[in-house]
């Protein structure tokens, strides 16, 4: 197949109610926010790409910035070059898309780009984009500010009983250490602990909740500090006796690049429906190794999956229990602790015609 011309593209907004409240050191939430991007071909197959957020109107407001603007000018294009359709999507939007809201509907778009050209070549996506391995461990993530103590350590069990071995918690609070310490004293040594500041310190107050952090085991700092400020980043990670997590609200390979020269990270956590798509995201996955970092991916863990598992330096999905089960059509199981990749074309996300009937906004 020499070419797969786009012959349309659709955006939908999924307004999707979570079972309870989730809250971190930003905000509270009580639904999903999802924007999801169905690439059509003449006479091929569908791509599908999505962004998810906590809450708010980012899906709502970027459903006609697809259709209006980026869609005319994808049309036509040939399905099989994803990165010559993200230069010509980006060429004339950069002054909205050097972040934010413009980079997240190139994510979703790119995205379904990549899944229509796997699917035209009856491939999964990871073998597509290198085929590493066909699993890839998970980490249990949760621990969120509005759980009770008996209900975050009710979570983590769960996760344990899966076969899950790393659990990740927030912070934020005046409570960090004895959340942390509660923890390690109902789960033990085994488990392996994360935490994350969602940017909530200063790098004084960072390397204070750092130094507590490292007499309770934790593997992992992520986000101490703002993230658009990578001399803050950098700071902290020198100083830090628990390796610094970053990149979830990074941009593209040029933000990436900054993070990887500065030494400003130990695992760098791309998020594919913020950094530019699966075509930034193998960009980020390419400086990992480069820089010989953990690669790990930002919640999306059914697309993370398959971008974790085509490159060495795939080191863990983030794994959330927050999706209705009748939203997609395909399973994501995780078994002893790790997630497979689905043995199908593309990435394997789908989701159902009912689930787009009932959450559509």
């Amino acid at each position: 197949m020499a070419e797969l011309k786009i012959s349309g593209i659709e955006a939908k907004s999924l307004k999707v109610p979570l079972a309870r409240a989730i809250g971190s050191a930003n905000s509270t939430k009580s639904e999903l926010d999802y924007l999801v991007v169905f690439l059509h071909t003449e006479n091929g197959p569908t791509g599908c790409g999505f962004v998810m957020g906590l809450g708010g109107e980012t899906s709502t407001t970027l459903v006609p910035y697809i259709e209006k603007e980026l869609a005319p000018l994808a049309v036509g294009q040939d399905a099989l070059a994803p990165e010559a359709l993200w230069a010509r999507l980006w060429g004339p939007n950069k002054p909205r898309m050097r972040g934010g809201l413009g980079v997240q509907a190139l994510s979703a778009v790119d995205t379904a780009c990549w899944d229509a050209l796997a699917k035209a070549a009856g491939l999964p996506l990871s073998r597509v984009l290198g085929g590493f391995r066909n699993t890839v461990p998970v980490y249990g993530s949760g621990g969120w500010l509005t759980f009770t103590d008996a209900e975050m350590v009710d979570e983590c069990m769960g996760f344990m009983e899966k076969g899950i071995s790393a659990y990740k918690l927030k912070l934020g609070t005046n409570r960090d250490e004895e959340r942390v310490r509660l923890l390690r004293d109902e789960v033990g040594d085994s488990v392996v602990l994360f935490t994350d500041a969602n940017q909530k310190y200063n790098p004084r107050e960072a390397l204070e909740v750092a130094a507590m952090l490292a007499d309770y085991d934790v593997r992992w700092f992520e986000e101490p500090v703002l993230a658009d400020s990578v001399d803050d980043l950098a700071e902290v990670a020198e100083r830090s006796p628990v390796p610094v997590a970053a990149g979830e609200n990074a941009y593209m390979r040029w933000g990436f690049r900054e993070i990887c020269e500065r030494r400003a990270a130990a695992f760098l956590q791309p998020d594919v429906g913020r950094c530019g798509g699966v075509t930034e995201f193998r960009k980020a996955a390419h400086l990992a190794e480069a820089y010989n970092l953990s690669l790990c991916a930002h919640l999306l863990q059914e697309v993370s999956l398959s971008l974790l598992a085509a490159t060495p330096s795939g080191y863990m999905v983030e794994y959330v229990e927050m999706l209705p089960p009748d939203i997609l059509t395909r399973e994501f199981p995780v078994v002893s602790g790790c997630m497979e990749v689905p043995d199908v074309p593309g990435h394997g996300v789908e989701f159902s015609e009912e689930a787009i009937r009932r959450y559509g906004a």
